[in-house]
């Protein structure tokens, strides 16, 4: 009896280990993003920028994590939004493959944070918040500006 219970707290250990590798990603190194091959146009490179990964068969993509993104757009400026579809992006299938590599993107949605002086700094595979995504940017000491409707009376 106690052998078994040895190998079932083994077994759930590496369980775990293994399902918390698989959704938390330690991002290391920079990425030149705003240089060819991306060749991004519009994107104020001085700005983190969120990059979100979907494809068309995501229903988390849809439900969640775009209502969310869009939330936080229209609450929050100073950063870019970059939007891949995560199958087809724009440099074929050899810059796709290095592309979620260097993220390390293991499963749809996924965004990435990408600090203004081109660093990864947090990669959310699986869906991500409004109130996660928000506190992601503050941490990397950028102040979110939050907009404000001007009426006048």
């Amino acid at each position: 009896m106690p052998e078994r219970l040895l190998i079932l707290t083994i077994l759930l250990s590496g369980i775990f280990f293994l399902f918390r590798r698989f959704l938390i990603s330690q991002p290391d190194g920079s990425i030149q993003l705003f240089n060819p091959p991306w060749q991004l146009t519009g994107i104020n490179p001085e700005l983190p920028t969120i990059v979100y990964f979907w494809t068309e068969q995501c229903a988390q993509c849809f439900s969640l994590q775009n209502p969310a993104l869009s939330k936080l757009k229209q609450n929050y400026s100073d950063f870019n939004l970059i939007s891949y579809k995560a199958l087809t992006l724009p440099t074929g299938k050899a810059g796709e493959e290095e592309l979620i590599k260097t993220f390390n993107i293991k499963t749809v949605p996924s965004t990435a944070i990408i600090s203004p002086e081109n660093e990864v700094k947090f990669i959310n595979n699986g869906f991500a918040g409004e109130d996660l995504l928000a506190a992601q940017l503050k941490e990397i000491s950028i102040p979110l500006t939050t907009k404000i409707d001007t009426q006048l009376f």
